[in-house]
């Protein structure tokens, strides 16, 4: 069968010739299946469900703060969860953890940083809660409110919980859906950080 010639309507020179009729909605030479028919039902199979998760984890950055932290979260907490969290939350850690994102002190662009990712969990992984653990000691803490304060536990705690608090009211403006629970993680007589105390209690997990 001879290729037909196709002109261009605007200047009439001759085109790439058309294949045979049939050449492309043939049957497939190996499964007998027309390729038109293959490529439409590859399009319309649903794509697989996300996973969905727990909860993001916001705290500090110190380094003093991490393995204790993980321990906590990767075990049953009454008042938190009542199961392992392991692989089941996401992170956010940042100087000061609640006190990064809510003292004047710091930039603004940490508080739209750390809501950007909060946003972004949400829409990818499905979390319900935000767990937000400060710490004392903190010298985060101590560069926006004064050098002596992580060394002052009666100055240092209403901080934290000044903190905690206006983040949870914050929280509440941009997602009211979302579960929202504080602790606070302080040093032991022997300067382990092994103390916990709930700020603000929410759903359990």
């Amino acid at each position: 069968m001879t290729a037909q010639l196709f002109f261009c309507g605007c200047c009439r020179t001759s085109m790439t010739p058309m294949p045979p009729p049939g050449l492309f909605l043939g049957a497939d030479a190996v499964g007998g299946e027309r390729p038109a028919r293959r490529i439409a039902r590859v399009r319309t199979t649903a794509p697989p469900p996300r996973p969905v998760f727990k909860a993001m984890l916001l705290s500090c950055f110190d380094p003093r703060i991490q393995a204790p932290i993980a321990s906590w979260m990767n075990r049953p907490v009454p008042g938190s969860h009542t199961t392992s969290l392991r692989s089941q939350y996401s992170q956010f850690t940042i100087a000061g953890g609640a006190v990064g994102i809510t003292a004047s002190f710091f930039p603004e662009a940490w508080r739209q940083t750390f809501w950007d990712n909060f946003a972004t969990t949400i829409k990818l992984h499905g979390i319900k809660n935000l767990v937000a653990v400060n710490h004392s000691n903190c010298g985060s803490g101590g560069i926006a409110f004064g050098e002596d304060v992580p060394n002052d536990p009666e100055r240092e705690l209403p901080i934290h919980i000044e903190s905690v608090t206006k983040l949870g009211e914050a929280l509440f403006l941009r997602h009211p859906d979302i579960g929202f629970q504080a602790w606070y993680l302080a040093r032991d007589p022997a300067g382990r950080f092994t103390e916990w105390t709930n700020l603000i209690p929410g759903p359990v997990i």
